[in-house]
């Protein structure tokens, strides 16, 4: 080995890009530059042999492969040539995804479990008129089929969207200490606060002149304290039932492609059937009395803005062994 290779050399080291101008990246070598002008006169020499192929064609030209070629904006599409799955193939992928929509359904089924029982766990369940205004027709049509909010008594063009709004039962008292008696917890305070109150109001006569003040700013803030908590209990609210909604559709909406999933599983399956009913539309009606049940049609899922049937067939009996 020469001596020149065993002698301790300088250690070249690569110059990096400068501090202000890190935005622009990496600093670029001669390598890189030898990559990106190779790359770009690849592309001229290829867009340059297209254009004198294009220029020096013939318009006449004919071949009778071109019977069967399509072609979309003067773009040629190439037809797939695959081959068409088995029968048993197919049953395992529908089994499959049945599979998949009964574990997602279940899923969901919990989540609905869950929020249902944290809504009955709520003192103030019953949404009042305010409540219902700010959630969407949608919702609540949904909530009241699942019976979740109680039904319509009215018509929905009327107030309040239809909400039948809590009986008030009125007493009537000759004094002023039996109406304490009657008398419940305020909406904007509980009960205990004004318990405490009431008994400071009668004790007050004892020290007037430190507390009177302090008992003011005290019952401002008991108030606004109560009157947030109310705020965000009614935001929580609202937000469980419009996600009680969007589950319950979503809900519904995979029962019926399961239904639909083993309803062509059956249909692949060996057996003679006869079709009864196809898939129906049902007019969708305001009112409940023009909807008809004669055959007892069940509502499948929704396409736009219409309700359909489901189809229905009758399978020959066979004599079990």
């Amino acid at each position: 080995m020469p001596l020149r290779n065993s002698l301790h050399r300088r250690q070249h080291k690569e110059r990096s890009q400068l501090a202000h101008r890190s935005k622009l990246g990496l600093l670029e070598k001669h390598k890189d530059y030898v990559q990106r002008a190779r790359d770009y006169r690849s592309k001229r020499d290829r867009l340059r042999t297209l254009r004198a192929k294009v220029e020096t064609r013939n318009k006449d030209e004919f071949y009778f492969g071109m019977n069967k070629k399509k072609t979309r904006g003067g773009i040629a599409l190439a037809e797939r040539e695959t081959e068409a799955m088995g029968e048993e193939m197919v049953k395992v992928l529908k089994s499959q995804d049945e599979g998949y929509l009964r574990t997602a359904r279940s899923k969901g089924r919990k989540r609905i479990d869950a929020i249902r029982a944290e809504l009955t766990a709520m003192v103030d369940l019953v949404p009042t008129t305010e409540d219902l205004d700010d959630l969407d027709e949608d919702v609540v049509d949904a909530l009241r089929e699942t019976g979740v909010l109680p039904l319509a008594t009215t018509s929905r063009k009327g107030n309040a969207k239809g909400f039948q709004s809590n009986p008030r039962h009125i007493v009537f008292v000759d004094n002023e200490d039996a109406a304490n008696q009657y008398a419940g917890p305020s909406k904007t305070r509980p009960a205990e606060l004004q318990d405490e109150w009431a008994s400071e109001g009668d004790d007050s006569d004892q020290d007037e002149d430190g507390d009177q003040g302090e008992d003011e700013f005290a019952s401002a803030r008991a108030q606004k304290h109560e009157a947030k908590r109310i705020t965000n209990a009614r935001k929580n609210r609202l937000t469980l039932l419009n996600e009680l909604s969007t589950r319950l559709k979503r809900d519904t909406a995979l029962r019926h492609a399961i239904r639909e999933l083993e309803m062509q599983r059956h249909l692949m399956a060996p057996g003679a059937r006869t079709k009864i009913r196809g898939p129906e539309r049902l007019e969708n009606d305001d009112s409940d009395e023009g909807v008809d049940k004669k055959r007892g049609e069940i509502k499948f899922a929704k396409q736009g803005e219409v309700d359909y049937a489901p189809r229905v067939y009758k399978w020959r009996s066979e004599r079990k062994r």
